[in-house]
């Protein structure tokens, strides 16, 4: 089916995230949600025109909660998954209005919900870790709409596992990636792609890229599933020195590695998504050092790409409805929608965010890591946290009660709370002022 030719893709008015917009879910082409690196759930009803915050992270434990994914099984019943283990799941039966966390989890639970499947109101799958350090892979799933769930050990299968997608309560994929074993301790870089598929709701698992391991490199992982149909499907692969992707074409059987060929060079892609078996789009970090947010363009179904940063950028995630697609969603630094015409501007004038954050902090520090921020009066609050780049917890650099007003530096010496120093890499760092949160995403590199 041929698609409509004045289909374009447009920033909604969602606020732009200070790291990324993680994940989205709509439940129609109208009314959808997001959750961003801020620790925010946002809601909009009218095709992204407006937007409405109905939650904000708290503090459990002394730290902050990460959130990561999203889904819904109709309008009103909800989850959101994170990467912290201090509360991994959160349940909204009301549309939003109210969250509340999933308490029953087993204890053996993902400890980093990365992906959900929400099959229907009464099966719902979720996966995890993205950090192949230490932290097993694991499934969980209910069959009674959250009531209980049941969860098991994925580590014969993957040493990290990110998204998942089930196209029946039985029958469905999780992506990944799956370290040498030879190496004691698994790390990005000797971690190989897995496609795993399911006929049974997860009791038994085949690789569908095993045929593929001798030639995929090493330091590269599935990140992201889409299926255009029945046959046809895409899976982002999360790499920082090359762009692809995997692509099947009979159902899931085989699958194809496809260069990102794009003039830019564009890598570290996470997002995917196809409109239809030949027009796509690829996004992400864009670079190694998760600064480009490059996005790509392929017509000819993954065999050659353009650059496509007009797009949008960071993008981590696709929605599509339609057959062919009538309206589309991707959330990256913000929000944006395939239509065809630019999202209006709001009924009512949105307030601009507060900003704290120094506007011209640089990116990379090969020495000590400089924040500098400013407090208004009357600041009761403020935090700083920081996550390395798969979203585990590593340090809480500031925690005061009612500080002074005016411009404020601290310096991070690269150490965790136990004063270990950490290795060199990627970090998020998020200040948070009376409950208003912003966030950076920085290379240290001493």
């Amino acid at each position: 089916m041929t698609n409509s030719p004045n289909l374009q893709w447009f920033a909604t008015n969602a606020p732009t995230a200070s790291s990324r917009t993680d994940d989205i879910w709509f439940v129609d082409p109208m009314i959808g949600w997001a959750v961003n690196s801020d620790g925010k759930i946002l809601k909009t009803t009218d095709g992204g025109i407006s937007w409405q915050q109905q939650f904000q992270t708290p503090i459990v434990r002394n730290r902050p909660i990460y959130l990561r994914s999203v889904g819904f099984a109709n309008p009103l019943n909800g989850w959101v998954g994170t990467v912290s283990p201090e509360q991994r799941l959160y349940h909204t039966t009301d549309g939003g209005d109210t969250w509340t966390i999933a308490a029953n989890l087993p204890a053996n639970a993902p400890v980093k919900i990365c992906g959900l499947s929400v099959v229907n109101e009464s099966v719902i799958y979720a996966s995890g870790t993205n950090d192949p350090a230490d932290i097993p892979a694991r499934m969980m799933k209910t069959v009674d709409g959250g009531a209980t769930w049941t969860t098991w050990d994925m580590s014969e299968h993957a040493t990290i596992l990110i998204d998942n997608y089930f196209v029946n309560p039985d029958c469905g994929w999780v992506v990944g990636g799956k370290a040498d074993r030879s190496i004691p301790k698994p790390s990005r870089d000797n971690v190989i792609p897995v496609v795993l598929y399911t006929e049974d709701g997860g009791e038994t698992w085949v690789n569908r890229v095993a045929d593929l391991s001798s030639s995929l490199p090493l330091g590269e992982w599935g990140w992201k599933i889409q299926f255009l149909n029945e046959m046809v499907g895409f899976v982002s692969l999360e790499n920082f020195n090359q762009g692809a992707i995997l692509k099947t074409t009979d159902g899931g059987n085989t699958w194809n590695r496809l260069r990102i060929n794009d003039p830019q060079e564009n890598v570290n892609l996470e997002g995917v998504g196809f409109i239809d078996e030949h027009q796509g789009w690829v996004g992400g970090w864009g670079s190694a050092d998760f600064q480009g947010g490059f996005s790509s363009e392929t017509k000819d179904g993954g065999q050659n790409w353009q650059d496509a940063n007009q797009i949008g950028q960071f993008i981590n995630r696709f929605r599509f409805f339609g057959n062919p697609v009538t309206v589309g969603y991707a959330s990256g630094k913000t929000v944006y929608k395939y239509a065809t015409a630019p999202v209006t501007a709001p009924l009512v004038e949105r307030v601009a965010p507060l900003s704290f954050l120094s506007t011209n902090a640089p990116a990379k520090f090969d020495q000590l890591v400089n924040i500098e921020y400013t407090l208004p009066e009357h600041t009761q609050t403020v935090r700083i946290d920081i996550w390395n780049q798969f979203g585990s917890y590593v340090r809480q650099l500031v925690d005061q009660s009612n500080p002074s007003a005016g411009q404020k530096s601290v310096v991070w010496d690269g150490k965790d709370d136990a004063g270990t120093s950490l290795p060199p890499g990627i970090f998020i760092y998020r200040l948070t002022v009376d409950g208003n949160a912003e966030s950076r995403v920085i290379r240290f590199d001493p």
